[in-house]
């Protein structure tokens, strides 16, 4: 559906270097994205595509609601939620550092209510990852050197008082799955909007990427209803949204 980012848009004339965090940021809805490198910038048809097509299609999140993100990114999507509902509350969980400090410097224009975490949600003790320029490519090279704090699921929720989530948004390399069967109480959990990677599977990257059977079975077990997208696009199609209403 999209093409290269480079032959629609000069990026050039959009991205701007800011001097005192060393970072490039471009403009979205009068707030500032922190980015890494200025081919990351995101052009607004694709961002604004994404949010209201994929993210929050079958549910916009309303002032009050407090969404949790899982591979949070940039942030753009925050961004679009603080027009939307600025009241809104936004936990960002980005796990690859030079991300999380991009992430955690769009959101100390947004106020109070997002914050960005570090954390990647496992039980594993050892976790490391490696420096590449494709955000996909970081988790799943085996010989990682950059260690990566971690923290269990019920930890995670106790370390930042989550007593409700509206929304849990997920997309972590296939991973999912795994996160997934780690939850060991759904009640506090209204809603999932999750990418699946049966795609990247498809594309001969491994089984580990198969993941949609599996995290909608484990849904379907908790008593989620669960609705799919159909846009003809493989990666599109991999997210699943899923509810209890």
């Amino acid at each position: 559906m999209f093409k290269s980012i480079n032959k629609r848009y000069n990026w050039l004339t959009k991205v701007h270097f800011d001097k005192p965090t060393g970072f490039y940021y471009y403009t979205r809805g009068g707030n500032k994205v922190f980015i890494r490198h200025p081919r990351h910038y995101l052009p607004i048809k694709e961002d604004m595509w994404t949010c209201e097509n994929l993210f929050f299609h079958y549910y916009l999140p309303k002032d009050g609601d407090q969404v949790v993100a899982l591979g949070a990114g940039y942030g753009e999507d925050a961004i679009f939620l603080k027009q939307k509902s600025p009241d809104v509350k936004y936990l960002g969980v980005e796990a690859q550092p030079v991300i999380y400090e991009c992430l955690a410097n769009t959101f100390r224009e947004l106020g109070d209510g997002f914050k960005a975490s570090p954390y990647v949600i496992s039980n594993e003790k050892n976790i490391k990852f490696c420096s590449h320029f494709s955000y996909a490519s970081v988790g799943n090279i085996s010989e990682g050197y950059i260690e990566i704090p971690t923290m269990a699921w019920p930890d995670f929720i106790t370390r930042y008082n989550l007593k409700k989530i509206d929304l849990l948004k997920m997309n972590i390399e296939g991973a999912e799955k795994d996160l997934i069967a780690s939850i060991d109480d759904f009640s506090i959990i209204k809603r999932f909007i999750i990418s699946c990677h049966d795609f990247r599977a498809e594309n001969g990257e491994g089984d580990f990427f198969r993941t949609k059977k599996i995290v909608t079975s484990i849904l379907k077990k908790n008593g989620y209803q669960i609705k799919n997208f159909n846009y003809g696009i493989s990666w599109s199609d991999d997210w699943i949204y899923a509810s209890k209403e």
